[in-house]
């Protein structure tokens, strides 16, 4: 007696198991749920009826599943052709990434693309087959790249600037497919499959399509387009005197590179230079722009002429001689004349001047920077990253703790700068008006806290990392600031 109500409480267990699986409540859903898909009204089975019953269920979760993308997918394609024939409005579109899209549209300063209907038509045209051959370009997503430009859109907007230029278009986007499944490199073949003649762009010219719709970005666009259909980088309307041999090493420039520092590296090899001076040009002002030019050519001429001149000095150099030649700085007022300001050596030239005394010359200035600083105290507002810490070490004597956390004040990067005895005092006007953020890198251990490295975000990528007297990073130190930019969303420039 007693091992049957065992075997009857046995079965009851393996009934109510066998429910829960099915997704069902009681014993009247599972005998409709059998009469639905042709299986007995019995309640207890054996393992095989079951294990039948079993797959059935399983191939009807994964129809539903299918119908449940496909709807989503549908809604998001409709949605999407709503927003390319201007049909809705901005407080309808839930998705993030596709109200960036439709603002981008209907955005004041791009008044063509929202003038103009072709360019919606051709967006709308590009959409529908790069949907229907299932494209990587609808979420949220956009490729990782070097901070070239103010923000990095998505391929949805990318694919809106594309649209633009479908006068320029060489083949029917028809006629693409995908020959790949990331994202990136899809991208990169569309663009080529409509644009370029031959489909040697190089890569580093992608990074146009991913920028604001200003002016720069616009002429790097019409750049990308003369190259695809073959000219010489030469013949477009650069900034700077270029040569047959810049153009030769421009196209040869790292595939991260934006499109002012390929060529920067075009211009450096040209001249003679090396990838580690073009690299180290890469982190300054000189990697952004190429404003006072006439001047600077003549630092990287000088520069080349000195090889052994260690490349971690690069940064600094070019930090003391903007600060010297073009910062304008405060003077004695004149009895009823308004305050004047000037650079303190408008006329410093590269001329006669050798490494040793150059160095010398910054080690000054850092030192009067930093006093003169530490008289001026400014705060400003936080960037908005989010700051980090990593316990490494399961035991207490082994147990470090990393921390990273930004730097707020004039105060905080001046001591910053006489800790680690490096120039990062010379970024507070810069963070102040938000280009770039400093943050300082400790690890605390048995042995107390210590600095490691100060680090420099612009355009939410790292651009800069130097330790003490301007140090490299160690190969310990790089795992932690790219576990940091990792968990925080941020790009690491290839020449830090």
């Amino acid at each position: 007696m007693r091992k049957d109500k065992q075997d009857t409480a046995e079965q009851e267990r393996d009934f109510q198991r066998h429910l829960r699986y099915l997704g069902l409540d009681s014993a009247e859903q599972y005998k409709e749920w059998c009469v639905e898909h042709g299986f007995s009204k019995t309640l207890y089975k054996t393992g095989n009826q079951r294990h039948r019953e079993c797959s059935v269920a399983r191939q009807v979760r994964a129809k539903q599943v299918l119908l449940s993308k496909k709807k989503r997918s549908g809604n998001v394609l409709e949605m999407l052709t709503g927003i390319c024939e201007g049909r809705l409005d901005l407080e309808n579109i839930n998705p993030p990434h596709l109200a960036r899209l439709a603002f981008a549209l209907k955005n004041p300063r791009n008044r063509k693309l929202y003038q103009r209907r072709a360019d919606r038509q051709s967006l709308l045209r590009l959409i529908e087959h790069l949907y229907r051959v299932r494209a990587k370009f609808f979420d949220d997503s956009g490729p990782v790249l070097n901070g070239a430009y103010p923000r990095c859109v998505t391929y949805l907007e990318a694919l809106a600037m594309l649209a633009r230029y479908a006068s320029h278009w060489l083949r029917p986007v028809e006629d693409w497919k995908p020959s790949t499944h990331n994202a990136q490199r899809q991208f990169a073949s569309l663009a080529r499959h409509l644009l370029s003649k031959y489909d040697d762009v190089p890569r580093f010219f992608d990074s146009v399509w991913f920028g604001e719709d200003d002016k720069l970005a616009n002429q790097h666009r019409y750049w990308y387009i003369r190259v695809a259909r073959g000219e010489n980088i030469r013949r477009c309307d650069l900034p700077i005197d270029y040569t047959k041999k810049m153009a030769h090493h421009f196209r040869r420039a790292p595939q991260d590179a934006s499109i002012i520092q390929a060529l920067r590296w075009g211009q450096v090899h040209g001249l003679g230079g090396d990838e580690p001076l073009a690299r180290a040009l890469f982190g300054t002002r000189l990697g952004e722009s190429f404003d006072n030019e006439a001047f600077w050519i003549t630092v990287i001429r000088w520069l080349i002429e000195h090889p052994m001149l260690d490349r971690q000095h690069v940064g600094p150099i070019v930090d003391y001689l903007q600060n010297q030649r073009f910062e304008p700085q405060p003077v004695d007022v004149v009895q009823g004349d308004p305050p004047a300001r000037a650079a303190p050596q408008p006329n410093l030239t590269m001329r006669g001047r050798t490494p040793d005394a150059l160095l010398r010359q910054v080690d000054q200035w850092h030192g009067l920077l930093r006093q003169v600083q530490a008289c001026q105290v400014r705060r400003w507002q936080p960037s908005g990253i989010r700051e980090f810490e990593f316990v490494e070490g399961a035991e207490h004597g082994n147990r470090k703790t990393w921390t990273i956390r930004e730097l707020i004040g004039s105060r905080a990067l001046v001591d910053e700068g006489r800790r680690m005895k490096h120039c990062v005092a010379s970024y507070v006007s810069s963070c102040a008006q938000g280009r770039c953020s400093i943050w300082a890198m400790e690890v605390e251990s048995r042995e107390g806290r210590q600095k490691s490295l100060t680090l420099e975000i612009r355009n939410r990528t790292l651009c800069q990392a130097r330790g003490k007297l301007n140090r490299l990073p160690t190969d310990k130190e790089r795992q932690i600031f790219t576990r940091w930019t990792a968990e925080a969303g941020l790009r690491v420039a290839s020449f830090v």
